[in-house]
């Protein structure tokens, strides 16, 4: 009841008092990592992994913000240590400090093994084109998946040029896996310029129509809300009702702002969500409702 009470409160404060509370925040404990993705870059941001007690500050802040969920990144998030402390230690104090939702994005090679509150692992196709863009890690993945016992486990599947023509397949793979709850599906985002990996409007909009389709008989995360504010583009960036932290610094929305052209370009649907929830949209709403 709680998160119901919160969440009336919050949609009054931002519609009635125009209130832009963070009500998303995102805590990047490391750059470091142990995979080398096609699609990413992170690991020359500087590898540093955050010291513990400067996490618990971070934690606090937003917090006392009014952010009330917690979003646990990297790099890889599982790497992350400060001398006896884990990820672990991280998320225990989430939960003490009052955060209703913490949240693990992780690229599923370590043991998916944690009190979060929901786990998304990164997985980008079959295992040719997956292991392809991200390095022969498929089979290790759905292993550490298989071996989970977590109650709220979920895939991010980040759509591209080279695996744009087997979501239909790899929804029926993941359908048969019972330890995942549902698939949600981003897009490409070209952080570093236009490249091979990514999606013309055209072609996108073709994809999200089928990903409608595929909602029908599919465990597919986004909603239709959020899929129709993709096709029309139209979803508020940058959100800035969504904080990340890194290297001492916060940023609204993303770790690549004052970019228009990038945001025009953005794939990173799930704030796509965010907006639609905020909009009323009940689709939205319930999908939210099933991993915040």
């Amino acid at each position: 009841m709680k998160h119901i009470f919160f969440g009336i409160q919050y949609l009054i404060n931002h519609h009635i008092f125009k209130k832009n509370t963070p009500l998303i925040c995102g805590l990047t404990v490391t750059n470091k990592c142990n995979l080398s993705c096609r699609h990413c870059r992170i690991a020359r941001r500087g590898i540093k992994n955050m010291r513990y007690e400067e996490t618990l500050a971070v934690i606090d802040s937003f917090y006392n913000e009014g952010g009330r969920t917690l979003y646990l990144q990297g790099g890889e998030p599982f790497l992350w240590h400060d001398g006896k402390y884990n990820l672990e230690d991280i998320v225990d104090y989430s939960h003490k400090v009052g955060f209703f939702t913490t949240i693990i994005y992780t690229n599923g090679t370590i043991p998916l093994e944690t009190s979060a509150d929901t786990v998304f692992v990164s997985i980008d196709g079959l295992q040719k084109i997956h292991d392809s863009l991200r390095g022969r890690t498929f089979d290790r993945i759905l292993k550490n998946i298989i071996d989970s016992n977590h109650p709220s486990l979920y895939i991010n599947f980040t759509i591209n040029n080279f695996n744009k023509d087997e979501i239909q397949d790899f929804c029926e793979f993941i359908h048969e896996i019972h330890q995942i709850r549902g698939v949600f599906f981003y897009f490409h985002t070209p952080y570093y310029g236009l490249d091979d990996l990514y999606i013309e409007s055209v072609e996108r909009n073709k994809i999200l129509l089928k990903l409608m389709q595929y909602k029908k008989k599919y465990k597919i995360l986004n909603s239709r809300a959020g899929l129709k504010s993709a096709l029309k583009n139209d979803w508020k960036r940058p959100l800035d009702i969504c904080r990340v932290y890194e290297k001492g610094k916060t940023y609204k929305c993303c770790r690549f702002p004052g970019d228009p052209e990038l945001c025009r370009n953005c794939g990173y649907l799930s704030y796509a969500e965010i907006n639609q929830t905020l909009k009323l949209k009940p689709s939205a709403i319930l999908n939210a409702l099933k991993y915040f």
